[in-house]
Protein backbone atom coordinates (compact mmCIF):
# COMPACT_ATOMS: atom_id res chain seq x y z
CA UNK A 1 0.00 0.00 0.00
CA UNK A 2 2.87 2.38 0.80
CA UNK A 3 4.37 1.77 -2.66
CA UNK A 4 0.98 2.43 -4.25
CA UNK A 5 0.49 5.74 -2.41
CA UNK A 6 4.02 6.87 -3.28
CA UNK A 7 3.42 6.06 -6.95
CA UNK A 8 0.14 7.97 -7.03
CA UNK A 9 1.71 11.02 -5.38
CA UNK A 10 4.66 10.89 -7.78
CA UNK A 11 2.33 10.67 -10.76
CA UNK A 12 0.28 13.65 -9.61
CA UNK A 13 3.42 15.73 -9.08
CA UNK A 14 4.78 14.73 -12.48
CA UNK A 15 1.53 15.46 -14.29
CA UNK A 16 0.96 18.82 -12.60
CA UNK A 17 4.50 19.96 -13.40
CA UNK A 18 4.44 19.34 -17.16
CA UNK A 19 2.28 20.53 -20.05
CA UNK A 20 1.35 16.91 -20.74
CA UNK A 21 -1.66 16.07 -22.85
CA UNK A 22 -3.21 13.31 -24.92
CA UNK A 23 -4.53 12.85 -28.40
CA UNK A 24 -7.45 14.83 -29.68
CA UNK A 25 -10.98 13.40 -29.73
CA UNK A 26 -10.80 13.62 -33.52
CA UNK A 27 -8.44 10.66 -33.45
CA UNK A 28 -10.62 7.51 -33.16
CA UNK A 29 -7.71 5.30 -32.11
CA UNK A 30 -6.30 6.75 -28.92
CA UNK A 31 -2.71 5.58 -29.21
CA UNK A 32 -0.38 3.89 -31.71
CA UNK A 33 0.57 1.60 -28.83
CA UNK A 34 -2.90 0.00 -28.95
CA UNK A 35 -4.49 -2.34 -31.48
CA UNK A 36 -7.24 -4.96 -31.32
CA UNK A 37 -4.69 -7.51 -32.58
CA UNK A 38 -2.00 -6.69 -29.99
CA UNK A 39 -1.43 -9.00 -27.02
CA UNK A 40 1.02 -9.36 -24.16
CA UNK A 41 0.29 -6.32 -21.98
CA UNK A 42 -2.68 -5.61 -19.72
CA UNK A 43 -3.23 -2.31 -21.54
CA UNK A 44 -4.07 -4.32 -24.69
CA UNK A 45 -7.26 -5.48 -22.95
CA UNK A 46 -8.79 -2.01 -23.31
CA UNK A 47 -8.63 -2.38 -27.10
CA UNK A 48 -9.88 -5.97 -27.17
CA UNK A 49 -11.09 -7.99 -24.16
CA UNK A 50 -9.81 -11.18 -25.82
CA UNK A 51 -6.26 -9.99 -25.01
CA UNK A 52 -6.98 -10.72 -21.34
CA UNK A 53 -6.31 -14.41 -21.98
CA UNK A 54 -3.00 -13.82 -23.79
CA UNK A 55 -0.84 -11.75 -21.43
CA UNK A 56 2.88 -12.56 -21.42
CA UNK A 57 3.49 -11.40 -17.84
CA UNK A 58 1.51 -11.51 -14.60
CA UNK A 59 -0.63 -8.33 -14.59
CA UNK A 60 -0.99 -8.38 -10.80
CA UNK A 61 -4.27 -7.91 -8.97
CA UNK A 62 -4.71 -4.14 -9.25
CA UNK A 63 -3.85 -1.52 -11.87
CA UNK A 64 -4.15 2.26 -11.62
CA UNK A 65 -3.69 4.77 -14.45
CA UNK A 66 -3.59 8.57 -14.42
CA UNK A 67 -3.61 10.74 -17.53
CA UNK A 68 -4.00 14.36 -18.55
CA UNK A 69 -5.13 15.27 -22.06
CA UNK A 70 -5.73 18.28 -24.29
CA UNK A 71 -5.88 19.33 -27.94
CA UNK A 72 -4.00 22.58 -28.38
CA UNK A 73 -3.99 25.32 -30.98
CA UNK A 74 -0.71 27.15 -31.45
CA UNK A 75 -2.62 30.31 -32.40
CA UNK A 76 -3.58 30.86 -28.75
CA UNK A 77 -0.05 30.80 -27.33
CA UNK A 78 1.16 34.25 -26.37
CA UNK A 79 -2.32 35.82 -26.42
CA UNK A 80 -4.42 33.59 -24.17
CA UNK A 81 -4.31 33.64 -20.34
CA UNK A 82 -4.73 29.82 -20.22
CA UNK A 83 -3.12 28.49 -23.44
CA UNK A 84 -2.69 25.01 -21.94
CA UNK A 85 -6.38 24.71 -21.06
CA UNK A 86 -8.24 24.44 -24.35
CA UNK A 87 -9.99 21.06 -24.40
CA UNK A 88 -8.37 19.40 -21.45
CA UNK A 89 -9.18 15.99 -19.95
CA UNK A 90 -8.19 14.37 -16.68
CA UNK A 91 -8.73 10.64 -16.38
CA UNK A 92 -8.34 8.15 -13.57
CA UNK A 93 -8.96 4.45 -14.06
CA UNK A 94 -8.61 1.54 -11.64
CA UNK A 95 -8.75 -2.15 -12.58
CA UNK A 96 -9.17 -5.24 -10.43
CA UNK A 97 -7.79 -8.27 -12.26
CA UNK A 98 -8.35 -12.02 -12.04
CA UNK A 99 -7.08 -14.64 -14.48
CA UNK A 100 -9.83 -14.27 -17.05
CA UNK A 101 -11.90 -11.38 -15.63
CA UNK A 102 -11.14 -7.69 -15.08
CA UNK A 103 -13.32 -4.97 -13.52
CA UNK A 104 -12.39 -1.38 -14.42
CA UNK A 105 -13.82 1.91 -13.18
CA UNK A 106 -13.16 5.14 -15.11
CA UNK A 107 -13.63 8.67 -13.81
CA UNK A 108 -12.82 11.71 -15.91
CA UNK A 109 -13.20 15.47 -16.19
CA UNK A 110 -13.23 17.33 -19.50
CA UNK A 111 -12.93 21.09 -20.04
CA UNK A 112 -14.40 22.15 -23.39
CA UNK A 113 -13.66 25.75 -24.28
CA UNK A 114 -16.67 27.62 -25.65
CA UNK A 115 -15.62 28.88 -29.07
CA UNK A 116 -15.18 32.65 -29.19
CA UNK A 117 -15.67 33.06 -25.44
CA UNK A 118 -12.07 33.20 -24.18
CA UNK A 119 -11.91 31.69 -20.69
CA UNK A 120 -15.44 30.23 -20.60
CA UNK A 121 -15.83 26.45 -20.53
CA UNK A 122 -18.37 23.67 -20.36
CA UNK A 123 -17.06 21.10 -17.89
CA UNK A 124 -18.09 17.46 -18.15
CA UNK A 125 -17.65 14.75 -15.54
CA UNK A 126 -17.94 11.14 -16.71
CA UNK A 127 -18.13 7.78 -14.97
CA UNK A 128 -17.88 4.36 -16.63
CA UNK A 129 -17.83 0.82 -15.27
CA UNK A 130 -16.48 -1.97 -17.45
CA UNK A 131 -16.26 -5.74 -17.02
CA UNK A 132 -13.97 -7.71 -19.37
CA UNK A 133 -13.99 -11.50 -19.66
CA UNK A 134 -11.87 -13.82 -21.79
CA UNK A 135 -10.91 -17.43 -22.29
CA UNK A 136 -7.89 -18.65 -24.22
CA UNK A 137 -7.36 -21.77 -26.30
CA UNK A 138 -4.22 -22.78 -28.23
CA UNK A 139 -3.68 -20.08 -30.87
CA UNK A 140 -7.05 -18.44 -30.11
CA UNK A 141 -8.79 -16.29 -27.49
CA UNK A 142 -12.33 -14.95 -27.20
CA UNK A 143 -13.55 -12.14 -24.98
CA UNK A 144 -16.60 -10.11 -24.02
CA UNK A 145 -17.13 -6.67 -22.51
CA UNK A 146 -20.04 -5.11 -20.66
CA UNK A 147 -19.79 -1.37 -19.99
CA UNK A 148 -22.06 1.43 -18.89
CA UNK A 149 -21.99 4.93 -17.46
CA UNK A 150 -23.13 8.53 -17.76
CA UNK A 151 -21.95 12.15 -17.80
CA UNK A 152 -22.58 15.23 -15.68
CA UNK A 153 -22.03 18.85 -16.74
CA UNK A 154 -21.24 22.34 -15.42
CA UNK A 155 -22.12 24.83 -18.15
CA UNK A 156 -20.49 28.13 -19.09
CA UNK A 157 -17.96 28.55 -16.26
CA UNK A 158 -15.17 31.15 -16.20
CA UNK A 159 -11.69 29.67 -15.64
CA UNK A 160 -8.70 31.99 -15.69
CA UNK A 161 -6.39 30.53 -13.03
CA UNK A 162 -5.00 27.19 -11.86
CA UNK A 163 -7.18 27.35 -8.74
CA UNK A 164 -10.29 27.54 -10.92
CA UNK A 165 -9.31 24.31 -12.67
CA UNK A 166 -9.19 22.28 -9.45
CA UNK A 167 -12.28 23.96 -8.00
CA UNK A 168 -14.39 23.26 -11.06
CA UNK A 169 -13.04 19.74 -11.57
CA UNK A 170 -13.25 18.32 -8.08
CA UNK A 171 -15.07 20.61 -5.64
CA UNK A 172 -18.13 21.93 -7.47
CA UNK A 173 -21.54 20.33 -8.06
CA UNK A 174 -22.50 19.00 -11.49
CA UNK A 175 -25.87 18.66 -13.14
CA UNK A 176 -27.11 15.56 -14.91
CA UNK A 177 -26.44 15.70 -18.67
CA UNK A 178 -29.62 14.61 -20.41
CA UNK A 179 -29.25 11.61 -22.71
CA UNK A 180 -25.68 10.88 -21.63
CA UNK A 181 -26.38 7.42 -20.21
CA UNK A 182 -24.89 4.57 -22.21
CA UNK A 183 -24.69 0.79 -22.09
CA UNK A 184 -22.75 -1.47 -24.46
CA UNK A 185 -22.04 -5.17 -24.83
CA UNK A 186 -19.05 -5.99 -27.03
CA UNK A 187 -17.28 -9.16 -28.14
CA UNK A 188 -13.79 -9.78 -29.48
CA UNK A 189 -11.52 -12.54 -30.71
CA UNK A 190 -7.80 -12.91 -31.39
CA UNK A 191 -6.10 -15.67 -33.38
CA UNK A 192 -2.34 -16.05 -33.72
CA UNK A 193 0.12 -18.30 -35.46
CA UNK A 194 3.81 -17.60 -35.05
CA UNK A 195 4.48 -13.89 -35.55
CA UNK A 196 1.10 -13.16 -37.22
CA UNK A 197 -1.95 -12.12 -35.16
CA UNK A 198 -5.44 -11.22 -36.30
CA UNK A 199 -8.03 -9.50 -34.14
CA UNK A 200 -11.65 -8.41 -34.32
CA UNK A 201 -13.66 -6.38 -31.82
CA UNK A 202 -17.35 -5.45 -32.13
CA UNK A 203 -18.07 -2.76 -29.56
CA UNK A 204 -21.86 -2.52 -29.85
CA UNK A 205 -23.43 -5.95 -30.20
CA UNK A 206 -26.02 -4.51 -27.84
CA UNK A 207 -26.25 -0.79 -27.10
CA UNK A 208 -28.57 1.78 -25.56
CA UNK A 209 -30.57 4.07 -27.87
CA UNK A 210 -33.43 6.33 -26.78
CA UNK A 211 -33.48 4.58 -23.43
CA UNK A 212 -33.94 1.11 -24.96
CA UNK A 213 -31.60 -1.82 -25.59
CA UNK A 214 -30.81 -1.84 -29.32
CA UNK A 215 -29.46 -4.51 -31.67
CA UNK A 216 -28.92 -3.57 -35.31
CA UNK A 217 -26.64 -3.89 -38.31
CA UNK A 218 -25.72 -0.20 -38.28
CA UNK A 219 -24.41 -0.40 -34.70
CA UNK A 220 -22.57 -3.64 -35.44
CA UNK A 221 -20.87 -2.37 -38.60
CA UNK A 222 -19.90 1.03 -37.21
CA UNK A 223 -18.37 -0.44 -34.05
CA UNK A 224 -16.43 -3.29 -35.69
CA UNK A 225 -12.64 -3.08 -35.83
CA UNK A 226 -10.55 -5.53 -37.85
CA UNK A 227 -6.79 -5.71 -37.36
CA UNK A 228 -3.78 -7.69 -38.53
CA UNK A 229 -0.37 -7.44 -36.89
CA UNK A 230 3.06 -9.00 -37.28
CA UNK A 231 5.60 -8.97 -34.51
CA UNK A 232 8.11 -10.80 -32.35
CA UNK A 233 7.18 -12.09 -28.90
CA UNK A 234 8.91 -11.26 -25.65
CA UNK A 235 10.73 -14.61 -25.63
CA UNK A 236 12.33 -16.78 -28.30
CA UNK A 237 11.30 -20.42 -28.83
CA UNK A 238 14.23 -21.47 -26.63
CA UNK A 239 12.95 -19.28 -23.78
CA UNK A 240 15.55 -16.52 -24.08
CA UNK A 241 14.55 -12.89 -23.69
CA UNK A 242 14.40 -11.11 -27.04
CA UNK A 243 16.13 -7.71 -26.81
CA UNK A 244 14.93 -6.19 -30.10
CA UNK A 245 11.20 -6.62 -30.79
CA UNK A 246 9.61 -4.93 -33.82
CA UNK A 247 5.91 -5.18 -34.64
CA UNK A 248 3.43 -3.48 -36.93
CA UNK A 249 -0.33 -3.37 -37.28
CA UNK A 250 -3.01 -2.40 -39.82
CA UNK A 251 -6.55 -1.74 -38.55
CA UNK A 252 -9.90 -0.64 -39.92
CA UNK A 253 -12.94 0.51 -37.93
CA UNK A 254 -16.35 0.76 -39.64
CA UNK A 255 -17.29 -1.72 -42.36
CA UNK A 256 -19.80 0.06 -44.59
CA UNK A 257 -20.07 3.85 -44.52
CA UNK A 258 -17.13 6.09 -45.44
CA UNK A 259 -18.35 8.66 -42.91
CA UNK A 260 -17.77 6.26 -40.01
CA UNK A 261 -14.76 4.36 -41.35
CA UNK A 262 -11.22 4.95 -40.08
CA UNK A 263 -7.94 3.17 -40.76
CA UNK A 264 -4.65 2.96 -38.87
CA UNK A 265 -1.16 1.87 -39.87
CA UNK A 266 1.27 1.56 -36.98
CA UNK A 267 4.83 0.46 -36.32
CA UNK A 268 6.56 -0.11 -33.00
CA UNK A 269 10.06 -1.04 -31.84
CA UNK A 270 10.65 -2.33 -28.31
CA UNK A 271 14.00 -2.73 -26.57
CA UNK A 272 13.52 -5.37 -23.86
CA UNK A 273 16.29 -4.91 -21.28
CA UNK A 274 14.80 -7.21 -18.61
CA UNK A 275 11.61 -9.32 -18.47
CA UNK A 276 9.78 -6.34 -16.90
CA UNK A 277 11.91 -3.44 -18.17
CA UNK A 278 11.64 -2.05 -21.70
CA UNK A 279 11.47 1.08 -23.84
CA UNK A 280 9.19 1.31 -26.90
CA UNK A 281 8.91 3.79 -29.75
CA UNK A 282 5.71 3.78 -31.84
CA UNK A 283 4.57 5.80 -34.86
CA UNK A 284 1.12 5.64 -36.43
CA UNK A 285 -1.03 7.19 -39.13
CA UNK A 286 -4.80 7.33 -38.57
CA UNK A 287 -7.28 8.53 -41.19
CA UNK A 288 -10.94 9.33 -40.59
CA UNK A 289 -13.77 9.17 -43.14
CA UNK A 290 -11.68 6.79 -45.20
CA UNK A 291 -12.79 5.74 -48.67
CA UNK A 292 -11.47 2.32 -49.66
CA UNK A 293 -8.10 2.65 -51.44
CA UNK A 294 -8.46 6.44 -51.64
CA UNK A 295 -6.24 8.09 -49.05
CA UNK A 296 -6.97 11.61 -47.85
CA UNK A 297 -4.13 13.04 -45.75
CA UNK A 298 -6.29 16.04 -44.83
CA UNK A 299 -8.32 13.61 -42.70
CA UNK A 300 -5.23 12.02 -41.18
CA UNK A 301 -3.34 12.22 -37.90
CA UNK A 302 0.25 11.26 -37.12
CA UNK A 303 1.19 10.07 -33.63
CA UNK A 304 4.59 9.47 -32.05
CA UNK A 305 4.70 7.75 -28.66
CA UNK A 306 7.48 6.61 -26.32
CA UNK A 307 6.74 4.15 -23.52
CA UNK A 308 8.95 3.05 -20.64
CA UNK A 309 8.10 0.03 -18.49
CA UNK A 310 9.55 -1.21 -15.22
CA UNK A 311 8.57 -3.58 -12.45
CA UNK A 312 5.03 -2.51 -11.59
CA UNK A 313 4.79 0.74 -13.54
CA UNK A 314 4.79 2.27 -17.01
CA UNK A 315 4.92 5.78 -18.42
CA UNK A 316 3.94 7.07 -21.86
CA UNK A 317 4.87 10.35 -23.52
CA UNK A 318 3.37 11.13 -26.90
CA UNK A 319 2.62 13.72 -29.53
CA UNK A 320 -0.18 13.80 -32.12
CA UNK A 321 -0.73 16.28 -34.94
CA UNK A 322 -2.73 16.56 -38.14
CA UNK A 323 -0.99 15.11 -41.17
CA UNK A 324 -1.32 18.28 -43.27
CA UNK A 325 -1.71 21.04 -40.67
CA UNK A 326 0.67 21.65 -37.77
CA UNK A 327 -1.34 24.52 -36.25
CA UNK A 328 -3.01 22.18 -33.73
CA UNK A 329 -1.35 19.37 -31.81
CA UNK A 330 -1.74 17.14 -28.77
CA UNK A 331 1.16 16.11 -26.53
CA UNK A 332 0.46 13.42 -23.89
CA UNK A 333 1.59 11.85 -20.63
CA UNK A 334 0.13 8.75 -18.95
CA UNK A 335 1.32 6.97 -15.82
CA UNK A 336 0.21 3.46 -14.81
CA UNK A 337 0.89 1.36 -11.72
CA UNK A 338 0.30 -2.38 -11.30
CA UNK A 339 0.56 -4.18 -7.96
Amino acid sequence: MKRLLMSVVAAIILISGLPAFSVTDENPLDSPLNSVSYTGRFSDVFSNPAALGLMETDPGLFALSLSLADSLSGKLFGSDPMPLLQNQKWNLQASFIARYVALTAYYGNEFNRIEGEGSRYDIHSSLRIEVDMAYAFPHFSIGARVSGGNRMIREDKVIDSLDDIFTNAWFSPYERESGSEFFNVGVGAIAYWGPVTGGIYVGEVLTLRDGNIYFGWDALSESTTLSLSVGAGRYTKSGDLRFFRPRCSISMTGLVEDATRSIEAEGEITFQFLPEASVSLAVSYVEQHHTMLAFRPENGFVSIFVRGEGAGFSGIIGFTFKATDFSSFAPSLIFSYVS
